[in-house]
This record gives C-alpha cells, sequence and structure tokens, in this order.
C-alpha cells in the first residue's frame, strides 16, 4: 500500500494535529469513566473539591480559551504563510506546514479545546469528577506556555538568515545521505560496459510530472525474477514527459511487468522533498534570485545563500563524485542502475543562475569568487577546470557591465592563482 501521500506536508498539517487532539481528547473520557466508576478517595486532599456549577463554569472558560487560541494559531501561520510566498519563496511553504512545533500547538489546542468539552459530559448535580477538572486546568496552563513558544517560533520563521541555515543544514544532510547510501553500494565505473550496452528495452514514463520516490526494493525483485538489469534514466526530481524513455532494461518485457514497473516509480506534478538535494539548492538559488531581483535588492542575502552553498558543496566536494550507482540483487547481481546529479552538475546548477544575475553587482561578484575559491581549495582536477570556467564567465559578466578596472580588478585578486593565470592568457589571446 502506497502511504506516500501521508508525507504531503499540507496533509501533515491536518492529520498530525489530528492525531495530537482526538488523543488528548480520548484522555478526557479515560479519566472521566475511571472516576465514574472508581471513587478515587486518595486525590481528595490534593485538589480542590468543586460545585457542578464552578465545575461546568471551569470546563467552559478552558474550551473557549483553548478554540480562541487555535484560531490565532491558524490566523498567525496564515500570515506567516503569505509573509513568506511574498517576500521569501513560494516554496518555502513546503517548509513552513512541515514545521513541527506549528503542528504540535494546533494539536495541543485542538486537544484541550476536547479535553474539557468531554469532560462535561460527566458532570452531575451529585458528581464532579475533580481529578478530570484538574487535567483540564493543567492543559490550560500548557496551552499558555505552548502559546508563547509558538510566538517566538514564528517570528524566527520569517527570519531569513535563519531559514537559509535551516534549508543548508537540509541540504548536507541530505548530501551526507548520499554519501552513506554510495558507500553501500558499487560504482557504476565498476559495471561491465558490454551490460549497459545492452540496455534494448525501453519503458516510457507514462505520465508527465517530476520523478519523486522510486520503490527500488521491488524494482530489484522484478528485475532478478527475469534475470534483467534496470536503468533509470533520469535523477530525482528530473522532469519527464509521459512519451519521454524512464527505464531502460537489458531484456523483452511483457505489457503485465513494464505496467508494474512503472507502478513502482512515483511521477509527481510539482516539485517535492523526495529529491532533498535538487530541492534544497533549488530553494537556496530561488531565495538568492529573488534578493537580487530589482524588486528586492538585498545583496546580503543573496551573499548568505551563496556562502551556503558554497558550505553545502565543499561537503560534496570531497566525496566520491559520481553520477550513477548500482543496486544489487542478494546473490550480488547488479540489477537497478540509478542515476542522480553529479557534484559538476550540481554547481551548474547553483552558480550558473546566480552569477548571471550577479553582473551589475560588484559584492556579489566578489562573494561568487569567494565561493569558487573555498571550493577549489576542497575538490579535484576535474571541479577546479569546471570553476574555472565559472570564474572567467563571471569576470566577462563584470566587464560587459562596464565597471572600473580597479572593482574588477578586487573581484580577480579574490580567485586562486590558476584561475588569475588563466584570465591574464584570455586578455593576452584577445589583444592578438
Amino acid at each position: 500500500m502506497n502511504l506516500n501521500f501521508l508525507r504531503h506536508p499540507f496533509v501533515m498539517l491536518q492529520t498530525v494535529p489530528a492525531v495530537i487532539a482526538l488523543s488528548i481528547g480520548a484522555l478526557a473520557l479515560l479519566i472521566g469513566y475511571v472516576e465514574s466508576f472508581w471513587q478515587i478517595d486518595f486525590i481528595d486532599p490534593y485538589v480542590h473539591l468543586l460545585p457542578p456549577e464552578t465545575a461546568r463554569t471551569i470546563l467552559s472558560i478552558i474550551a473557549g480559551g483553548a478554540m480562541s487560541a487555535l484560531t490565532l494559531t491558524y490566523s498567525i501561520v496564515l500570515v506567516v504563510f503569505a509573509l513568506a510566498a511574498g517576500t521569501l519563496a513560494p516554496r518555502m511553504l513546503k517548509r513552513f506546514t512541515s514545521d513541527f512545533v506549528n503542528q504540535m500547538t494546533a494539536g495541543i489546542f485542538g486537544g484541550t479545546f476536547l479535553y474539557s468539552l468531554f469532560s462535561l459530559i460527566f458532570i452531575e448535580q451529585d458528581f464532579v469528577p475533580n481529578l478530570t477538572i484538574l487535567g483540564a486546568e493543567i492543559l490550560a496552563a500548557i496551552c499558555v506556555m505552548q502559546l508563547i513558544y509558538f510566538v517566538r517560533n514564528v517570528s524566527q520563521s520569517v527570519a531569513i538568515d535563519e531559514e537559509i541555515a535551516g534549508i543548508t543544514a537540509n541540504l548536507k544532510s541530505a548530501l551526507e545521505d548520499r554519501r552513506k547510501h554510495r558507500e553501500e553500494q558499487e560504482g557504476v565505473q565498476n559495471l561491465k560496459e558490454e551490460k549497459i550496452d545492452k540496455l534494448v528495452f525501453e519503458i516510457m514514463a507514462g505520465k508527465p510530472g517530476y520523478l519523486g520516490m522510486v520503490n527500488e526494493r521491488k524494482l530489484i525483485e522484478i528485475a532478478a525474477d527475469k534475470d534483467i538489469l534496470l536503468q533509470i534514466q533520469k535523477p530525482m526530481g528530473a522532469y519527464t514527459l509521459a512519451e519521454e524513455v524512464l527505464i531502460k532494461a537489458t531484456g523483452e518485457l511483457d505489457e503485465e511487468t513494464v505496467e508494474t514497473i512503472q507502478k513502482q516509480v512515483t511521477i509527481r506534478p510539482a516539485r517535492s522533498t523526495d529529491s532533498p538535494v535538487e530541492f534544497s539548492i533549488n530553494l537556496l538559488l530561488e531565495i538568492g534570485l529573488r534578493a537580487l531581483s530589482p524588486g528586492v535588492n538585498d545583496t546580503y542575502t543573496a551573499i548568505a545563500t551563496v556562502d551556503s552553498l558554497s558550505d553545502a558543496l565543499s561537503q560534496a566536494a570531497m566525496q566520491d563524485d559520481t553520477a550513477a550507482f548500482v543496486r544489487k540483487d542478494a546473490e550480488g547481481n547488479a540489477r537497478l542502475l540509478v542515476r542522480e546529479l553529479s557534484l559538476a552538475n550540481l554547481i551548474n546548477q547553483a552558480f550558473h543562475p546566480l552569477r548571471q544575475a550577479s553582473g551589475a553587482n560588484i559584492l556579489m561578484a566578489i562573494c561568487l569568487a569567494r565561493a569558487y575559491s573555498r571550493l577549489c581549495a576542497t575538490c579535484g582536477k576535474n571541479v577546479r577546470d569546471l570553476l574555472r570556467e565559472h570564474a572567467l564567465l563571471l569576470i566577462r559578466e563584470i566587464e560587459k557591465a562596464g565597471h572600473l578596472p580597479e572593482d574588477i580588478d578586487s573581484v580577480i585578486e579574490v580567485l586562486p592563482p590558476f584561475i588569475r593565470k588563466a584570465n591574464r592568457e584570455r586578455l593576452e589571446k584577445a589583444k592578438k
């Protein structure tokens, strides 16, 4: 049974608070029934014995206050959503709706309302469930503390530096998970080339969208049963058309098997966190580009995104750079070839748009030059050659913008010596 829809942020925002609220409400029924059938005398010295009307008034006030606080909570969340979508990035809504504090707060307030409502059932003219009412009073105190914490959390949610740090932490965690996953598998370079060349059977995507979760275990079982190798043609997060080839196989497959294979690959209509590396990079990139737009013009936010990207990608640069890796069956036979974006792809995806948007901004140009220098210090020769091309394009970009020679030199002097040498060779070649 496919339960991936439960991971959708908007579903989580509804289901998680509902589970918490119903659990707290059920607690009132449990305590109330226990008090109704068993006289609990040992708590009498510790609770204030209330008349029925006073008990009803207290529970009514707590229920009304909890519902008012719940309304305030969702109102604040919606305001934060609108603010984030307008000033930060619309795709950050996925982060806000998945925030555990928002979910917990709504659940506690809703649970306190249900607890107080259910507790009213047990109040009779000759019986007052004092322990149940004590529980409602404790919940009311918890609601006050939770509301204070919620407001503090929301104030941090709209602080862009905090959000950039959170996204960067997610990106670094995703890169580390990818590294661990890769260490458990044999690299594509160890797979025989003649076996890859025999991928002759093509399986279409079947519907358009972004490549999401892949049921690798089931695909390996199918490949082992048919004694074939399957190769996924696109990395997670990539867009595919319904008529595009999504998977290739080393042998012919019947229509039923093709349909089974297609069902193991989730294709979503919108980008999702199923591919956390690409999604986090795109999110940082979107924040940076929005900050550089004339309507926002917030250079230091864009600088923060570049610094965060260089930090995360420097971690990836210290890993083995591979564009794909192999999944094996229990007998050690290669059964599934999974593609992923290489470090070069990630660098191009992150820095080309930022470089193109920074030609008129010397501060951003200096920041990008420093990012290239940091990455050059941690990566291999192939990536350094790529970064050299990025840096030379950056220099041409700021020259095209008509900056003063002194400003251009301030960017060039930040770059590593081998890039400065390549720039001098470029200038000498242009003079000839």
